[in-house]
Formats: structure tokens, sequence, C-alpha cells
């Protein structure tokens, strides 16, 4: 019986690391603020950004087994220590072996039910404690029928239009062993998978192709879950995490852009992406401040979608409009918050209401677009450059550079001065034209 167990146990350390190739290995991080998802059975996702560092975990005979450097088993003892979730986890001549989490525990309610991990979709190819893991990664720990489930690939467009169909394409890598054990991996179509619209209650379902067609009612920032159950419940894929798409009204006419017809093509851009929306009757505001909290909101969409978090702010609670947008912009270095006042200070507080000034939204640009602030002994050519913050000047110059940014007719830059709506339309598609923003 010991020796079946044994046998069970080596099939299943094998197939995890033999599901897909390897993950790269990279300079490890002393702390990697990633994506966490623990997925158990039915709906049971618990999802979290969360720093993970060197630190340890507590094996099956009682023993606290060092890590480190974050790893994909740091985070599950993180994930795990904050949902207050008891682990058992052995440790073997193959790497750590997770045997349970909460209440799920290996082969119930099947034989070939256990726990397997993945790094941006893939199988580490090394054992948890010693896949090394980087801030912006997503590390899923999931309840899985090694013979059964798959792991979805999940292919959209980031932005579409409300009231227009579009397509989720779901694939999944299949893995199939010959007598010697040696894996052969395909990329399959997911056919019968559900693909649900999050806080509502529309469902579509993938067809041969692995194909479902999704129509969004509304514009504005959508979330996609997948997923697909056998009739005894048993998961035939990994139910995906939180899959966002942007989607702008079919039409995006502005009646108050006249004057502003230097912005006009920026805003029309923005607004054909659904970036911006303008208030539903036809107005833009042109003319009126863009405070902090709307400038993260606008430059989170225009990136990367799948937000990271680097913890919060006291002025910006759980249920504030912008929390996901400030925290995103926060995690990417592009906005600071404010304590005292001083940039430079930890960030207590983020002022999400106050209007932004020109000299923030120069720094916004450059950091976004990735480059260094300047180094030159170069005097800004603006007659008011006394007036330029002193941590603001470097990134100023920057800006003035690479032709981010630039001042008015009078030879002035007025960086205490808010910057209107119009103005950061203009200097975001400017970016975006030349550099990629994360």
């Amino acid at each position: 019986m010991k020796m079946k167990w044994m046998n069970w146990m080596v099939c299943m350390m094998l197939i995890i690391s033999l599901l897909v190739p390897a993950v790269s290995a990279s300079a490890a991080e002393d702390t990697a603020y990633v994506k966490v998802r623990l997925v158990g059975l039915g709906d049971d996702v618990k999802e979290s950004w969360l720093p993970v560092r060197a630190g340890s975990y507590v094996n099956t005979a009682g023993e606290s087994v060092a890590l480190d450097k974050p790893t994909a088993m740091g985070a599950l003892v993180q994930i795990a220590r904050m949902e207050h979730l008891d682990y058992k986890a052995e440790t073997t001549a193959y790497g750590v072996y997770v045997k349970q989490v909460g209440t799920y525990q290996e082969k119930k309610p099947t034989a070939n039910m256990g726990w397997g991990v993945w790094v941006n979709g893939k199988a580490p190819g090394v054992g948890a404690e010693s896949a090394e893991i980087k801030s912006g990664d997503e590390i899923v720990w999931g309840f899985y029928d090694w013979e059964k489930t798959l792991y979805p690939q999940v292919e959209m467009p980031k932005y579409v239009k409300a009231g227009v169909p579009f397509e989720v394409k779901v694939t999944a890598e299949q893995t199939t062993y010959d007598a010697e054990f040696n894996p052969t991996v395909t990329t399959v179509n997911v056919e019968g998978a559900t693909v649900k619209l999050k806080n509502t209650e529309a469902a579509f379902v993938t067809d041969a192709n692995g194909v479902a067609q999704i129509t969004l009612a509304h514009a504005g920032l959508a979330q996609l879950t997948v997923e697909k159950f056998n009739t005894d419940g048993t998961p035939l894929l990994l139910r995906s995490g939180d899959v966002q798409v942007l989607a702008a009204w079919q039409t995006n006419t502005f009646t108050d852009l006249a004057g502003y017809e230097w912005a006009t093509a920026s805003i029309q851009q923005l607004a054909d992406k659904g970036i911006v929306i303008g208030d539903g009757a036809g107005h833009f505001a042109p003319g009126r401040s863009v405070s902090r909290g709307e400038l993260a909101k606008i430059l989170s969409l225009s990136g990367d979608l799948n937000f990271g978090v680097k913890g919060g702010f006291m002025d910006v609670g759980s249920t504030h409009l912008f929390k996901d947008y400030v925290q995103n912009v926060a995690y990417k270095g592009y906005m600071n918050g404010y304590a005292a006042g001083d940039l430079q200070a930890p960030d207590y507080l983020f002022k999400p209401e106050q209007g932004l000034t020109r000299e923030e939204l120069a720094v916004v640009l450059v950091r976004a677009a990735g480059l260094q602030p300047s180094n030159t002994k170069m005097l800004l050519p603006y007659s008011d450059r006394e007036s330029v913050k002193e941590y603001a000047v470097p990134y100023l110059l920057t800006a003035y550079q690479n032709g981010l940014m630039k001042g008015d007719a009078e030879g002035t830059f007025r960086p205490q001065a808010t910057v209107k709506r119009a103005e950061a339309a203009k200097a975001l598609v400017n970016v975006l034209s030349k550099y990629d923003v994360k």
C-alpha cells in the first residue's frame, strides 16, 4: 500500500513538472509583488496581489524549511496566511509536494485530484520551493484532476465596441504520455467552456473551435471568467481569473471641442478605445482640470489591463471609484503619494481628487515612457524655470528633450498650473504613439 502511494505521488510530481516547458530563470528579487490565485472547486477562487519575500514553509514533519528568495511556494504560504487556511506540504526528493490547502486534500473526491502550480500559465518544471518569481508574475495554485483538467489560455481583443459582438477563444495545452512516460504537448480548442460576464447573469459557451461570441451592452471595463466542469463536479478547466476587456461606445462624438482643434484627434483616439468616455451626453469637458485619480484611470486603461497592486493609501478606500487605478499606477511606479506635501516622502496620501499640475504630468509621462530622467546641466528653456520644484527638473528636461510636453507661446511652462483634460489627452497620445506603456 505504501509503495502504491509512493508511485502515485512520484507520478503526480513528474506530471506537474512535465506539463509544459520550464519557466525561464531570472535574477531573484528581494520582494516580488505578484498576483496569486488559489483555485479550489466550483467558484471557490481566492485572488490577491501580494508581496512575496524570502521565508519558509512548515512541512508535514513539523520542520521549518527555508525559502531564500521569492518562490511559488512562498506565494502559497502568503495567500494561505492571508486567507487563514492551513496547508500540508511534504518535503520529498523531487521537491515540495503540497497535499492539502484548506479543505481540499489529495485524492478526494477522485483518485487523481491534487494540487499543482503554474507561473504565468506554465508549470515551473522544478519544485515550487525552487520556482523563482518576479514582480508582475501570476502564480496559480489549483486543485485539479491531473488526467482531465486543463489550464486555459484566453485570447480576445483588448478594445471592443459596446453592442458589437467580439470573439473570445479558449485553448489549452494538453499533455499525453507514451509508455516510457515521455510527454507530448499539443494545443487544443476547448469546446463547451462557459465564459461568464462578472457582476451580471450573462454567460456564453464556446463552440467546437473554442470560440464564444460576446456582446457587451455598456462602455467601460468588463471582467470575464472562463470555466468548465464535468458532470461530477470535477474541473475540466482550471477556472480562470478575471480577464479584462475595455469597451467604447460605437459613436463617440463630442459637441464641446470647439477651440480645442489641436487636441481633438487625440481625444477622439482615446474615446474610440474606451479609455475616455465623457459624460454620456456628448460632452468631454476639455477645459476642465484633470484630477490625479482621473489620470491614474486613463493611464491604467492605456496599458496592460491586468492591473497590479502595491498597497493602498489612507485617502483611497476599498470602495473608492479610482482604487484599482490608483494602486496600479503606484505599483508600476508612474505616480507617487504625498506626505506633508513632499512628493519624495512615503505614500500616505494619494489625493485623488486634487488637480494634477503640469510638472506632475511631465514626471508621470517620463516614467510611463520608461525614460531615465536627464542628468545633464542644461537649463530648462522656459522663463519660469525657477518655479519648477527641484525633484521635477530632471523629468521636465527629459520631457522637453523627447518632445513629450511643450511650453506656451510666451516661453513659459506654468509648472504649477493644473492640467486640462484636453492637455492630458494630447500628451498621453503623444507618449502612446512613441512608447510602449505597460
